[in-house]
Protein backbone atom coordinates (compact mmCIF):
# COMPACT_ATOMS: atom_id res chain seq x y z
CA UNK A 1 0.00 0.00 0.00
CA UNK A 2 1.46 3.33 -1.09
CA UNK A 3 0.03 6.82 -0.93
CA UNK A 4 0.79 10.02 -2.81
CA UNK A 5 -0.56 13.56 -2.84
CA UNK A 6 -1.91 14.86 -6.12
CA UNK A 7 -2.74 18.47 -6.94
CA UNK A 8 -6.31 18.84 -8.23
CA UNK A 9 -8.82 21.62 -8.95
CA UNK A 10 -11.12 22.66 -6.11
CA UNK A 11 -14.16 21.13 -7.82
CA UNK A 12 -12.50 17.85 -8.86
CA UNK A 13 -14.78 14.82 -8.59
CA UNK A 14 -12.85 11.62 -9.21
CA UNK A 15 -14.82 9.47 -11.70
CA UNK A 16 -16.75 6.42 -10.53
CA UNK A 17 -17.98 3.36 -12.38
CA UNK A 18 -21.63 2.29 -12.63
CA UNK A 19 -21.35 0.51 -9.25
CA UNK A 20 -20.22 3.76 -7.60
CA UNK A 21 -16.59 2.67 -7.07
CA UNK A 22 -13.71 4.93 -7.97
CA UNK A 23 -12.07 4.26 -11.33
CA UNK A 24 -8.27 4.01 -10.87
CA UNK A 25 -6.39 6.80 -12.64
CA UNK A 26 -2.62 6.92 -12.95
CA UNK A 27 -0.77 10.19 -12.79
CA UNK A 28 0.90 10.73 -16.15
CA UNK A 29 4.64 11.35 -16.09
CA UNK A 30 5.81 14.31 -18.18
CA UNK A 31 7.31 13.25 -21.54
CA UNK A 32 6.89 9.54 -20.77
CA UNK A 33 5.15 7.20 -23.17
CA UNK A 34 1.73 6.23 -21.89
CA UNK A 35 1.30 2.44 -21.63
CA UNK A 36 -2.47 2.73 -21.05
CA UNK A 37 -5.34 4.49 -22.86
CA UNK A 38 -5.64 8.23 -22.18
CA UNK A 39 -8.82 7.64 -20.16
CA UNK A 40 -6.70 5.80 -17.57
CA UNK A 41 -4.85 8.97 -16.50
CA UNK A 42 -5.64 12.01 -14.40
CA UNK A 43 -6.65 15.04 -16.48
CA UNK A 44 -3.81 17.38 -17.47
CA UNK A 45 -5.08 20.55 -15.81
CA UNK A 46 -3.05 23.75 -16.10
CA UNK A 47 -0.89 24.32 -13.00
CA UNK A 48 -2.91 27.39 -11.97
CA UNK A 49 -6.08 25.24 -11.72
CA UNK A 50 -4.42 22.73 -9.36
CA UNK A 51 -5.23 24.64 -6.19
CA UNK A 52 -6.09 21.72 -3.88
CA UNK A 53 -4.36 18.69 -2.41
CA UNK A 54 -5.83 15.18 -2.43
CA UNK A 55 -4.36 11.93 -1.07
CA UNK A 56 -4.44 8.93 -3.39
CA UNK A 57 -3.55 5.28 -2.95
CA UNK A 58 -1.18 4.24 -5.71
CA UNK A 59 -1.11 0.46 -5.39
CA UNK A 60 -3.83 -0.04 -8.02
CA UNK A 61 -2.98 2.99 -10.18
CA UNK A 62 -4.76 5.57 -8.07
CA UNK A 63 -8.02 6.14 -6.29
CA UNK A 64 -8.64 8.89 -3.74
CA UNK A 65 -8.57 8.31 0.00
CA UNK A 66 -9.46 11.92 0.86
CA UNK A 67 -11.50 14.77 -0.57
CA UNK A 68 -9.69 17.68 -2.24
CA UNK A 69 -8.41 20.01 0.50
CA UNK A 70 -7.55 23.70 0.19
CA UNK A 71 -4.17 23.38 1.94
CA UNK A 72 -1.61 20.86 3.11
CA UNK A 73 -2.65 21.59 6.70
CA UNK A 74 -6.31 20.89 5.91
CA UNK A 75 -5.37 17.60 4.19
CA UNK A 76 -3.16 16.52 7.12
CA UNK A 77 -5.96 17.27 9.58
CA UNK A 78 -8.52 15.37 7.50
CA UNK A 79 -6.23 12.31 7.22
CA UNK A 80 -5.55 12.28 10.98
CA UNK A 81 -9.18 12.93 11.96
CA UNK A 82 -10.38 10.09 9.71
CA UNK A 83 -7.65 7.67 10.83
CA UNK A 84 -6.48 7.06 7.27
CA UNK A 85 -3.84 4.36 7.14
CA UNK A 86 -0.42 5.33 5.82
CA UNK A 87 0.22 1.60 5.62
CA UNK A 88 -1.49 -1.50 7.00
CA UNK A 89 -2.06 -0.82 10.69
CA UNK A 90 -0.31 2.57 10.68
CA UNK A 91 -2.24 5.81 11.02
CA UNK A 92 -0.66 9.17 11.73
CA UNK A 93 -1.10 12.34 13.69
CA UNK A 94 -1.83 15.60 11.95
CA UNK A 95 1.80 16.62 12.51
CA UNK A 96 3.13 13.34 11.02
CA UNK A 97 0.89 13.60 7.97
CA UNK A 98 1.81 17.26 7.42
CA UNK A 99 5.53 16.49 7.59
CA UNK A 100 5.12 13.66 5.05
CA UNK A 101 3.04 15.84 2.72
CA UNK A 102 5.54 18.68 2.88
CA UNK A 103 8.46 16.28 2.21
CA UNK A 104 6.98 15.56 -1.19
CA UNK A 105 3.74 13.77 -0.43
CA UNK A 106 4.86 10.28 -1.41
CA UNK A 107 4.18 7.74 1.32
CA UNK A 108 6.10 4.47 0.77
CA UNK A 109 4.84 1.02 1.75
CA UNK A 110 5.43 -0.27 5.29
CA UNK A 111 9.11 -0.97 5.88
CA UNK A 112 10.97 -3.19 8.28
CA UNK A 113 13.97 -2.34 10.40
CA UNK A 114 15.35 -5.57 11.75
CA UNK A 115 12.26 -7.49 12.80
CA UNK A 116 10.11 -4.42 13.44
CA UNK A 117 7.56 -2.87 11.11
CA UNK A 118 8.04 0.88 10.80
CA UNK A 119 5.39 3.46 9.93
CA UNK A 120 5.71 4.74 6.35
CA UNK A 121 5.27 8.26 7.72
CA UNK A 122 8.69 7.92 9.38
CA UNK A 123 10.39 7.56 5.98
CA UNK A 124 8.31 9.53 3.51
Amino acid sequence: MSRTVRRVPADWKHPRNSAGRYIPLAEALPDAPAPYPAASYMPAWPAMERTHWQMYETTSAGTPVSPPCASTCELAKWLADHHVEAGPGFTGTEKEWLAAIERGGVIPPVMTVGRHLVSPLDFS
